[in-house]
């Protein structure tokens, strides 16, 4: 309890007249929770884990983001302390990091821990590094990382600079758009009568023969309709453009837009990877309607076609693709 008092006390003292979007005392329980859950026994040793990823919801992101220095630290000596008490310990020194889930809600948040060895660790510090250096407060998170969770389709970016999340919105086209458009349906005349259905007689009935004859034109009519009903409920679902199936698990993960970001965070991706090994924007997947590329974005631990390691290269059918540790079969 000493431990988390002081915690909350140094939170307190960190954020000052803000206020905090949700408990940190909570969080450092969570924390603590998920160090006890992912320790191992490394040759005879209890290890616990040493990368600890936060997520927090979009809309708290511009409140806390000139304070992630200061509050991965906070939580990194807790940690530490926590591992002390119990004896734990550490490939190395403990890294926090803060990531948007665009799924969580204004005042949630959600901590896992993941064991890393140390080359990996060194690797996401450099990494985070670069990414705080890289902040200008009090610039919204996601404005600054490229997955996230991303995720739309957008033109490819330079690999160092992110892109803001953004989904494209339907535009409406106006008046004069549609009167420039040959295609365009014709207008409504208001000025037309509006049509009345005529009338049948059953001696009209009779003479047309078939079901009409025999009494069944309405359930004729209404077997028509429900044979078009079902039509259109099992016509197959869209398509994915590609898919990166695991090598390992068979999992299939879809490809839905001509330009995909893979990585990390969620924020900033469109295929998200939960592999400590893969940066936030790891690689980019480009069609241009005949052909498939790849691009690495800058990752920490490279991309790899065949395994061979790229910067940018054309995709083929059943290519072996490799993010961090995650390998991929690709099917286009």
């Amino acid at each position: 309890m000493k431990f988390l008092n002081t915690f909350e006390d140094h939170v307190a003292g960190i954020l000052g007249a803000a206020r905090a979007p949700f408990s940190f005392k909570k969080l450092a329980k969570q924390a603590a929770h998920e160090m006890e859950d992912q320790t191992l026994v490394v040759n005879g040793v209890n290890t616990a884990p040493a990368l600890y990823t936060i997520l927090i919801a979009n809309d708290d992101d511009p409140l806390m983001a000139p304070y992630y220095p200061q509050l991965s630290r906070e939580v990194s000596e807790f940690v530490k302390a926590q591992a002390e008490k119990k004896r734990y310990a550490f490939v190395g020194e403990p890294l926090v990091r803060f990531m948007i889930d665009p799924s969580l809600k204004g005042g949630k948040f959600s901590v896992f821990a993941e064991n890393v060895d140390a080359p990996t660790l060194g690797r996401l510090y450099e990494e985070e590094r670069a990414y705080q250096n890289g902040m200008s407060a009090p610039m919204p998170r996601q404005q600054q990382t490229p997955r996230p969770i991303q995720p739309a389709p957008a033109p490819q970016q330079n690999p160092i600079q992110p892109a803001p999340v953004s989904r494209p919105v339907a535009q409406v086209p106006s008046p004069a758009a549609v009167a420039n458009d040959p295609f365009a349906p014709n207008p409504p005349d208001p000025a037309a009568p509006i049509p009345v259905p005529q009338t049948v007689t059953r001696e009209a009935i009779a003479g047309m023969g078939g079901a009409a004859a025999t009494g069944g034109a309405i359930g004729a009519a209404a077997s028509i309709a429900a044979n078009m009903a079902n039509a259109r409920a099992n016509q197959a679902p869209a398509q994915p453009l590609a898919q990166l199936i695991d090598v390992v698990t068979r999992e299939t993960l879809e490809v839905n837009a001509a330009h995909c970001i893979i990585g990390r965070e969620r924020a900033a991706a469109d295929v998200v990877l939960r592999d400590p090994n893969v940066s936030r924007r790891h690689a980019e997947l480009t069609f241009t309607g005949s052909d498939w590329s790849i691009e690495d974005l800058n990752s920490t631990n490279g991309t790899f076609v065949n395994n061979r390691r790229i910067t940018r290269c054309p995709l083929r059918n059943g290519d072996l693709l490799t993010f961090g540790l995650s390998n991929f079969e690709f099917r286009s």
